[in-house]
């Protein structure tokens, strides 16, 4: 039984920031006093990277079986070996057929037991649809995989902020709203927060949809007749749920700072507030899956590929996320209360600081 952690990292769209994180992040040696990395790539992208960089070589372990795998190396798995055209900063049919292996090949292996762990570096959705991945982003191909109902939690150190509907055109969002629906993004919430990040009573704050809420139904009545008869009825099951909340004075007030949770009613309605505030810190994580998903909140910056100027912070705190939730995971199933299938082995100990990368 292992020691430490094994993570499977893909490497994304090679023509964006992926190969640069990754490289960036496994420089530093403290990483594997932390975990066993195992990136889903090619030799000769991050060898090129490296070179453009300007960055030391790293030597990698190839690994074909789980037997293969090393502590205090990085593992690399061969996801393609045919000739590859790097253009950094340049979207490509090419590298979106190779993020796609490398997420499949990340998934096949998750599911013959090499790996539990997976954090992904970003993929270009139109690219990476061309290529054959088949939905809008990781989020749903995690879901369809791993037949899990998912939930998008993007969060840092002091917030964590989740939404009713996820990517949705605005003019379509009133239209998915309704009272259950919004009942069971909280109560998911709710659940997450307990299991994934050790809280044992989660305070939720939830967001109108219109201008002030709605001013008493004189600018929409979204708020009277779905999400306030939703918050109700979870108050009345025990929860600490209370708005529905004005976003503007919510996020201006810094009301969000006293609550461990916040549920918006659409993507950008949380997800602009929240990376002002944390862009280059933040974490995207996919809650509800048997296993532990996580990545940086931003895309693949083609305007800065290639030219060693990317912040790698969240890309660590996502790694280091990892951990976290696998200790919490770990306790909440000691009171059987999960409804996750984990499986025994996945009951480790793992190193609980977190060091300064950066």
């Amino acid at each position: 039984m292992n020691t430490k952690p094994c993570i499977g990292i893909t490497i994304g769209d090679f023509n964006g920031v992926g190969p640069e994180l990754i490289l960036k992040t496994l420089s530093n040696k403290l990483i594997f006093n932390y975990c066993t990395p195992v990136v889903y790539g090619t030799s000769y992208i991050l060898t090129h990277y490296s070179n453009l960089l300007e960055m030391p070589a790293l030597d990698f372990n190839i690994v074909k079986s789980k037997e293969d795998i090393k502590e205090g190396r990085i593992n690399l798995r061969v996801c393609s070996t045919e000739r590859i055209s790097i253009t950094p900063g340049s979207p490509s049919l090419e590298a979106g057929l190779l993020a796609v292996a490398a997420l499949e090949l990340a998934v096949d292996d998750i599911k013959n037991g090499m790996l539990e762990n997976l954090l992904t570096a970003p993929i270009d959705k139109a690219t990476a649809a061309e290529a054959g991945l088949g939905f809008n982003g990781h989020t749903q191909y995690f879901a369809r995989q791993f037949e899990s109902d998912v939930q998008m939690i993007l969060l840092n150190e002091t917030l964590r902020v989740a939404m009713v509907t996820g990517h949705t055109a605005l003019n379509q969002v009133s239209n998915e709203l309704s009272t259950e629906k919004i009942a069971e993004t909280i109560r998911t919430l709710h659940q997450n927060l307990q299991s994934d990040f050790g809280i044992s009573k989660p305070k939720i704050a939830v967001l109108g949809v219109n201008p002030h809420g709605g001013d008493n139904g004189l600018m929409g009545d979204e708020e009277i007749e779905m999400i306030s008869p939703a918050i109700k009825q979870l108050q009345d099951e025990g929860l600490l749920v209370i708005g529905p909340y004005s976003p503007d004075g919510f996020f201006g007030s810094a009301n969000a700072n006293n609550f461990d949770g916040i549920v918006g009613m659409y993507h950008d309605q949380v997800l602009i507030p929240f990376k002002q505030v944390a862009f280059s810190e933040g974490v995207n994580y996919t809650a509800g899956l048997p296993i532990i998903r996580t990545s940086p909140d931003h895309g693949t910056a083609y305007d800065i590929a290639g030219k060693g100027l990317v912040d790698s912070t969240s890309f660590i705190n996502a790694l280091y996320l990892i951990n976290k939730v696998h200790r919490n995971r770990m306790a909440y199933y000691d009171t059987g209360t999960s409804k996750l299938p984990f499986k025994e082995h996945r009951r480790e100990k793992f190193s609980i600081g977190v060091p300064d990368l950066r």
